[in-house]
């Protein structure tokens, strides 16, 4: 116990002393990921040098990887949906123009395209593509593929919460020049446009499967160029991938396989992690210090476990379309009402950064200093005079409380989460009725907006850019603003960073706008925390190094197992 804790202070450690320095190149990515890169190369470098005692020279072709899925994706087209477990069912099956490198997970390396140029002004990317590529159903991969997929993911009518979300407000046209010359031209110069363009949701589709299936939901629609081929959904079960023996990089990959059981709950999760059914937890959700710790006396020498943040925020929702919420008074009176710090000690164990919009080990000063994020509305401490203000508006306008019902996927520990936050909302004359939901379920009511109030969904960034929340959950078109709220200054604001390239610069517009969203306190999304937890890998498996968010690394192209 004492080396494995040892371990686990090593790895938070390197964590947290080079976390730091993210971001710190917010008008240059190719600089910033440089920051990045300070991160994973800690904890890739201790890892190392506790593989190197006992590894192979090289790596070993065989064996399946055993992994698991915190729910059941149900829909499978990547490009029209965005729970990681959508994510994570067809990984290994695509590949993307540009992708996160698995040797170092801070890099953006080359995919389908094996180079790209940049014009002088900035604003064309012309993407040459490799040759000789094939899908696994043995048709040949061109320009028109990726032709394809983006104008798919580009066409205001199609909902893409993911690719989609991020590119509509950058590119403004792309082209098949020759069967392999994909030229794509911005609306206005994105210096991190090959980080955007290297989400794992950007994944290229075939246009032959595309014009057959009309979209890519069911299992025999995943047909792919990545190392692995779909073979098996048995919903609520199991998924499998197998190797693509054509795969074209050659030599990969080394596993014959990769099975992910559908394990819904911690309980169950834990459980397999203990009894060696699964050898990776590398995704959402994060195990807490209990479960890590009820691992590591299972397990001992086994397994690595470590803690790091996942590069998810906690988010509270309230639609701003329904009663009550489309009263900004009453959003006010949640935003002081909800303890975030006690949200985070007991729901998170102590793992997790209540209140931020921002985290700074993930962007660096981009994010707004945690001391003056503790002094905005509903973050200060003690929290009697937030209550007593969310009291006050609340009796305004409803004076003998409200009721509302309140949703929540049963996945990880939401239900534990939403109680506690119930809880603290009852304080104020709030009385929530929780109302659970399956996890792809739930997802189709969000997306609906038939809720009132969301008390408890994680929401994963697509990269490390200090963007990427406002254009997931806070901007008027954002993928997962499930609140639907809208205003126009926050807009203007996020707008005007996007584009902005000097660093002094877009650093002072995001602290503007954390500033603005964070003490009005009155956008229809609560930032609860930013959420970390504990992981594991069986010492078996090698060639695994963590990624910068929950979705990227999970291709396992290069991931082989040990004796």
């Amino acid at each position: 116990m004492k080396r494995l804790a040892l371990m686990m202070t090593i790895a938070l450690t390197v964590a947290a002393t080079t976390l730091g320095g993210l971001g710190g190149h917010l008008g240059a990515p190719q600089l910033q990921h440089e920051g990045h890169a300070r991160t994973l190369r800690g904890l890739s470098a201790v890892s190392a040098i506790r593989e190197a005692h006992a590894q192979p020279d090289k790596p070993r072709y065989g064996g399946v990887l055993n992994w698991f899925d915190y729910g059941d994706p149900g829909r499978l087209d990547v490009h029209a949906e965005s729970p990681l477990v959508v994510q994570q069912a067809t990984a290994g099956i695509y590949s993307g123009l540009l992708h996160w490198d698995p040797d170092d997970p801070t890099k953006i390396a080359g995919d389908l395209a094996e180079r790209w140029t940049v014009s002088p002004d900035g604003k064309t990317y012309t993407f040459h593509l490799r040759r000789g590529v094939k899908w696994h159903d043995g048709q040949p991969f061109s320009s028109a593929d990726v032709k394809a997929s983006f104008d798919r993911i580009l066409n205001p009518d199609f909902k893409s919460p993911k690719c989609g979300a991020s590119l509509k407000p950058l590119v403004a046209s792309i082209e098949a020049a020759d069967a392999a010359t994909v030229p794509f031209t911005l609306k206005y110069p994105v210096p991190y446009f090959p980080a955007a363009i290297a989400s794992a949701w950007c994944r290229v589709a075939a246009k032959h499967v595309l014009e057959k299936y009309g979209d890519l939901n069911r299992p025999e629609a995943q047909i792919g160029t990545g190392p692995f081929r779909f073979k098996k959904y048995d919903r609520g079960s199991v998924i499998e991938w197998e190797k693509n023996k054509d795969y074209f990089v050659p030599g990969l990959p080394y596993l014959d396989g990769v099975k992910q059981f559908i394990l819904v709950g911690g309980t169950t999760q834990v459980a397999a992690a203990k009894a060696g059914r699964i050898m990776l937890w590398d995704t959402w959700p994060p195990m807490r210090k209990t479960q890590a710790d009820e691992l590591a006396a299972a397990r001992g020498n086994e397994v690595e476990i470590y803690r790091w943040p996942v590069n998810s925020i906690f988010v509270l929702f309230m639609n701003t379309k329904r009663p009550p919420f489309d009263n900004p008074d009453v959003r006010r009176a949640v935003f002081l009402a909800v303890d975030r710090q006690e949200v985070v000690a007991k729901a998170l164990e102590g793992t997790g950064v209540p209140c931020a919009m921002l985290d700074p080990k993930l962007v660096g000063d981009a994010a707004l200093p945690l001391e003056e994020v503790a002094r905005t509305p509903g973050c200060r401490q003690p929290k009697d005079a937030d209550l007593a203000e969310a009291r006050k508006l609340l009796e305004k306008h409803h004076p003998n409380g409200v009721d509302i019902e309140v949703a929540v996927r049963q996945v990880g520990n939401y239900v534990d989460r939403a109680q506690l936050v119930l809880a603290q909302l009852r304080k104020v004359g709030i009385r929530g009725t929780l109302k659970t939901y399956e996890s792809a379920a739930g997802y189709a009511v969000f997306g609906k907006g038939d809720f009132q109030m969301i008390a408890t969904q994680d929401r994963a960034m697509d990269g490390v850019d200090p963007g990427d929340i406002f254009h997931v959950v806070y901007g008027t078109h954002a993928g997962s603003n499930y609140a639907q709220w809208s205003d126009a200054r926050a807009d203007e604001l996020i707008e005007r960073a996007a584009k902005e390239t000097n660093r002094d610069k877009r650093k002072q517009l995001y602290w503007e706008l954390q500033r603005y969203i964070l003490n009005t306190a009155t956008a229809g999304a609560v930032p609860v925390a930013w959420v970390e937890g504990y992981y594991f890998r069986d010492k078996r498996l090698r060639g695994y190094k963590p990624a910068l968010t929950s979705y990227d690394g999970i291709t396992f192209m290069k991931v082989w197992l040990a004796p």
